[in-house]
């Protein structure tokens, strides 16, 4: 059974025509600023690198040695790009400036007087927080002729296929040159150059190098590529939450794209005009698909049971919103029940649940294990309470019998569990992320490869709570979780809390009605009381 779905090609382009005015007005007027031209006046303090820190950062540049020169090695390299930073740096001229600033995903956005307020907003809003955001931040400074038009063009190619072809084609394509880039090996000249932190004079010799080693060690250069992938899929998970519909084909796809991105790209191309452009015609992978539904059925029946015979954690009213405690209650039992299945399995020999995936294509074979014995379902339901890339410890740790890991696994589900239990599931995102996210001050401070790996890590991070959101709030008001997930993946916070507190201002207003029925029925009772009482002594009299 195919998965229909449309997108808003017309919304996402009226964003785009937005951004391109903005950001040629932006990159026009950094164009007329010639403060500091004749001579370095107000070099920007670097912070210390110091130890081994400073030597792994040279270590991994140690490819750009001999070219880099000696003027360049003896200059301080200003910080670098990324998705969703804030510039902590002093800025003072234009000729010191770096071309990029120390990534602050919380906000989802560029926060320093440096970028144009506006370019952020809408940069942000087109691609989330990615690589293709931060590029529109970093090129609207116009420190570098190539860096700007390299953003023009992307913006102008986008907007081509865009209208010409749809925005599922635009995004089905960038997906399959990221793919191509890992299966081949080399970097795609698409990829832009913030795709990780690195200094003015690493951009400059990215955009005007040549040879492979332009674009860093071999160790960054797949590190980059698989980078590359994952912020693909992340925008087309993004965009398909932010323009596609109906609202339950595109929560399926954007959790398909970022826990199972192979099935997830070939839903994509159940957009006529994807296949128009001769996109593989296989559809076996809806077996999966399919498999998969029947799978959530199978467990959302098991759970009605539990429920009629109290088999289910008990969360108190008064500690649990109404809105929520029925999630709350639903996420505690699946989260006790995995821990639980994957033990009782630790001694047996259990198969890979890619493989029997695989055979499920295929041939169409299903696997026979029951609900709580079947690898595939444990697998899928360990990323719908954590997260493909957190849930790792715990499904990888059990397929390698590795205890370490699995318990520590266990431990950080363990600790969600936790943080449902003594707020809700609306909450996990919020203390989640207030928890994970570093010191960006700290960080800056630090070397290049220290921040391209917080960098990344809170990106996952933040994806993985896009994937959570996904899976437990769907009950929980029209396209709530659909709108909920996209601003994760945006990595605004602000704008997750403005979706949930209105719930939580409903359950207040429903607890000060009930507090105040009750006030009343009180008050009904002790007059009552009162006036039996004079009746008694007036009989006595």
């Amino acid at each position: 059974m195919r998965t229909p779905f449309t997108m808003d090609s017309a919304g996402f382009l009226a964003l785009l025509d937005a951004l391109e005015r903005r950001f040629n007005e932006v990159t026009a007027a950094a164009s007329l600023s010639f403060a500091g031209i004749d001579g370095d006046l107000y070099p920007v303090a670097q912070p210390a690198r110091t130890g081994e820190e400073d030597c792994a950062d040279r270590g991994e540049s140690a490819d750009f040695a001999q070219s880099a020169g000696a003027e360049d090695s003896a200059q301080p390299e200003p910080a670098a790009p990324c998705p969703g930073a804030r510039c902590d740096s002093e800025l003072r001229s234009p000729a010191s400036t770096p071309l990029s600033c120390d990534f602050h995903g919380r906000t989802g956005a560029f926060h320093d007087e440096t970028f144009d307020p506006q370019l952020v907003e809408l940069a942000s809003s087109a691609f989330g927080s990615t690589c293709w955001a931060s590029l529109m931040c970093v090129a609207s400074l116009g420190l570098d002729a190539a860096l700007v038009e390299c953003a023009r063009q992307f913006l102008t190619h986008t907007s081509i296929i865009v209208r010409q072809k749809g925005l599922a084609v635009w995004l089905y394509d960038l997906i399959n040159d990221a793919t191509m880039a890992m299966l081949l090996g080399q970097t795609s000249p698409r990829m832009p150059v913030t795709i990780r932190p690195m200094s003015q004079v690493q951009i400059s010799r990215w955009l005007h190098g040549s040879g492979v080693k332009r674009f860093g060690s071999q160790q960054q250069r797949a590190a980059d590529r698989a980078e590359y992938g994952n912020q693909a899929h992340r925008l087309a998970a993004y965009c398909m939450l932010r323009w596609g519909a109906p609202t339950a084909s595109s929560a399926q796809i954007a959790t398909m794209l970022l826990t199972n991105p192979g099935i997830g790209m070939c839903m994509l191309r159940e957009d006529p005009n994807v296949r128009a452009q001769g996109a593989c015609t296989d559809t076996r992978y809806r077996r999966v698909v399919e498999y998969l539904r029947s799978l959530h059925a199978q467990a959302d029946l098991d759970y009605a049971r539990a429920l009629k015979i109290g088999d289910v954690p008990w969360l108190s009213p008064d500690g649990h919103a109404a809105v929520t405690i029925a999630a709350d209650r639903r996420y505690l039992y699946d989260a006790n029940r995995l821990v639980h299945a994957y033990r009782a399995l630790w001694d047996r020999a259990t198969a890979d649940p890619a493989q029997l995936l695989m055979a499920v294509e295929e041939t169409r074979t299903l696997p026979g294990e029951p609900l709580w014995e079947n690898p595939v379902y444990l697998r899928d339901l360990a990323d719908s309470l954590m997260g493909s890339v957190l849930s790792d410890d715990l499904t990888m740790g059990f397929q390698q019998r590795d205890r370490e890991r699995f318990d520590r696994g266990v431990r950080t589900l363990e600790h969600m569990g936790d943080q449902v239990r003594a707020m809700n599931v609306l909450m996990l995102p919020i203390m989640a992320i207030d928890e994970c996210e570093p010191d960006w001050n700290a960080v800056a401070a630090r070397g290049y490869k220290a921040r391209t790996t917080q960098w990344r890590a809170f990106c996952d991070r933040c994806d993985d709570l896009a994937t959570v959101v996904l899976a437990q709030l769907q009950g929980q008001g029209e396209g709530l979780h659909v709108r909920a997930a996209a601003s994760l993946l945006k990595q605004s916070l602000p704008e997750y809390c403005e979706l949930a507190l209105p719930l939580f201002e409903q359950e207040i207003e429903r607890l000060a009605g009930r507090e105040q029925g009750a006030a009343e029925a009180s008050a009904g009772v002790e007059g009552h009381e009162r006036e039996g009482g004079a009746v008694h002594v007036d009989m006595a009299a």
